[in-house]
């Protein structure tokens, strides 16, 4: 698939993702547990890909509410021999409070190192973590 071609389905799965609240199956790709959260990475796929992919990113609390944690903010880079390689997390608010919409941009497959931080309402923290990209 060409790379234009590529953007515009990330584009229209994340707009369609946006619109409906989320597709009739998410796959829970990755849970990670920060403080009394539980960060859970979600994909319409089976594993986010190298090159631009959407994700949602929902912060749930011990019962398994989601919680608005505010402000999130994400990074992403390889280790790599001599300097790591770079990506990037954008992270933005939906409209389900506590679910967040991402678009990642990951240059090659592999094992990425994750971070995200929060801050709103009371909701201070981050988390990092290792997350395979196909």
């Amino acid at each position: 698939m060409s790379r234009p071609i590529a953007l515009v389905s990330a584009i229209v799965a994340s707009a369609t993702i946006l619109a409906c609240g989320g597709p009739a199956k998410l796959t829970e790709l990755q849970r990670v547990k920060s403080g009394g959260l539980d960060l859970v990475l979600l994909s319409a796929r089976d594993a986010i890909r190298h090159g631009s992919d959407s994700f949602i990113i929902e912060f749930r609390s011990a019962d398994g509410q989601l919680v608005d944690v505010g402000d999130v903010r994400g990074s992403a880079t390889m280790p790599m021999p001599g300097m790591p390689m770079l990506g990037s997390i954008d992270v933005k608010r939906t409209d389900v409070p506590g679910r967040y919409a991402a678009e990642g941009r990951f240059e090659m497959a592999g094992t990425w190192r994750m971070s995200l931080q929060w801050q709103g309402s009371g909701n201070q923290g981050s988390a990092a973590f290792a997350g395979t990209v196909q």
